[in-house]
């Protein structure tokens, strides 16, 4: 269903849930528009600018856990546990775009409108990054989805009786849908809800996305974190997966053909995008899920979401601005300029409301 609601298109197909008398429809009908500054309707400046945009300082007070992956990996996770959360209450977990961690910016602003809402976080720090990138041993990539499936048993372990939410941003994002569309009918009986967030859920097509003139800014962006973050890897972790390839390569597309799909197990980059993405799996979700994106994401092409079915329980919103990961305008309602952000938590809050 395609409709235009106040400078915001939205791309709704509404499930019947499993939570009693909530509609993620309702909700998203309720989402005020988006609607930026003139001078923030400019997809580069809407993705770039929020890096940078110092907001408030957030205090650092999780607690660290390690948890232990089915390939015998490992990877940690910062637990925001606040005062009056008890057992029982709901969990969110949030995992990071490429090349982000616990502590990127988007992630800590999700994270602490979440506490402050009296709701634990878990935030991930998938393999290679953050406090996981001297104890993995292999690489994140767009098809780690047994990882949350992992993440997500342990959490359970832990407090049994919790709800559980996910919250993926781009390429985490890519790894919540491909691990809800893999669970089908099946899906873990406390997770209610996935978030995903400008994600990729066509590999392929985002890579050569990268490759247009007007996106090299990021590709290079990316491949200067990605060389830099394996330099450190290969100097410091001990039986680390490694094919040797040296030089690296500086496109993304080389860079998954010649080292992350031979690493991975895969006969190249066609193979991995294909595996990997999340797209196909949508059809299979059987999870209520809100994909949040824009239509001028220059790392996301948005045409990607209309190759793909979708289940009754996914709904796909989109803005006409926004970017990557960026959605910087006010509404009268926000407290601050994070549309985003306020979707996501409001969103969450309203699931036990």
């Amino acid at each position: 269903m395609f409709s235009d609601l106040e400078g915001r298109s939205v791309i709704s197909s509404l499930a019947t849930t499993t939570i009693p008398d909530y509609d993620f429809g309702m909700l998203i009908a309720e989402f005020p528009p988006f609607r930026p500054d003139t001078w923030l309707a400019n997809c580069h400046m809407q993705t770039i600018l929020p890096l940078f945009k110092r907001g408030k300082r957030v205090v650092y007070s999780a607690t660290k856990h390690i948890v232990h992956l089915r390939d015998g990996d490992r990877l940690v996770v910062h637990d925001d546990k606040p005062k009056d959360w008890i057992t029982g209450d709901r969990i969110v977990i949030l995992l990071h775009g490429l090349v982000g961690c616990h502590g990127s910016p988007y992630v800590v602003r999700c994270a602490d409108k979440l506490t402050r809402h009296g709701i634990r976080t878990i935030r991930v720090d998938m393999r290679g990054f953050g406090d996981s990138t001297l104890i993995s041993h292999s690489h994140l990539h767009g098809g780690c989805s047994p990882d949350l499936d992992d993440v997500i048993d342990s959490v359970h372990r832990h407090s049994p009786l919790s709800k559980i939410s996910v919250v993926g941003f781009s390429i985490g994002g890519n790894i919540a849908l491909k691990a809800a569309g893999e669970w089908g009918d099946h899906p873990h009986p406390n997770v209610d809800s996935i978030f995903a967030v400008s994600p990729p859920v066509d590999l392929e097509r985002t890579s050569w996305n990268l490759r247009q003139f007007g996106n090299r800014i990021y590709e290079l962006y990316f491949m200067r974190r990605l060389k830099s973050h394996l330099a450190l890897r290969r100097r410091k972790v001990k039986g680390l997966k490694d094919n040797g390839l040296n030089p690296l390569p500086d496109r993304l597309l080389q860079f998954d053909d010649e080292f992350v799909a031979p690493v991975l197990g895969y006969s190249g980059a066609r193979e991995y995008y294909k595996v990997c993405s999340s797209g196909p799996q949508l059809k299979n979700i059987t999870v209520p899920t809100i994909i949040l994106t824009s239509e001028d994401d220059p790392i996301v092409p948005f045409d990607i979401y209309s190759d793909f079915d979708f289940s009754t329980y996914v709904n796909l919103v989109s803005t006409k601005h926004g970017g990557h990961l960026g959605f910087l305008g006010k509404s009268i309602r926000d407290p601050d300029s994070h549309w985003m952000d306020w979707r996501i938590a409001n969103s969450i809050v309203a699931l036990d409301d």
